[in-house]
């Protein structure tokens, strides 16, 4: 489940990059399922349309800026954890840093609980 955890991971990470709308659409329902749910301290999103919209929004909240797996995607059964770096390119440290734990349901994300370990004041 490892190797699986990881390309899970790196997908969920990559729609959070992602820029162009449909791109990231399609990013979110092959790693999300239909009905999955989003959670973190500040908002709580529902299915594939309210997850899109809150990627579109933390992308103009912080433009240019990138997300990134910070260490090792640890799982098992149908559970994963990893913490994510938010920066801007280049930057030597990140501005956000977070913590994720993801169920899943037939290999997609059925829903993410997310904690932010340092939010900039601005937040």
């Amino acid at each position: 489940m490892t190797h699986q955890a990881h390309i899970l991971a790196e997908r969920y990470i990559a729609s959070w990059n992602e820029t162009d709308a449909l791109r990231r659409r399609s990013l979110i329902e092959d790693t999300y399922a239909e009905h999955a749910r989003y959670t973190d301290p500040m908002v709580d999103a529902k299915g594939w349309q309210a997850i899109d919209a809150t990627v579109a929004a933390v992308q103009n909240m912080f433009p240019g800026h990138r997300f990134a797996l910070a260490g090792v995607v640890d799982a098992h059964h149908d559970t994963l954890r990893f913490q994510w770096h938010l920066a801007a390119p280049g930057a030597d440290e990140p501005l956000v840093i977070g913590f994720d734990v993801a169920s899943l349901e037939d290999g997609r994300i059925r829903q993410v609980f997310g904690f932010l370990d340092k939010v900039p004041q601005v937040i």
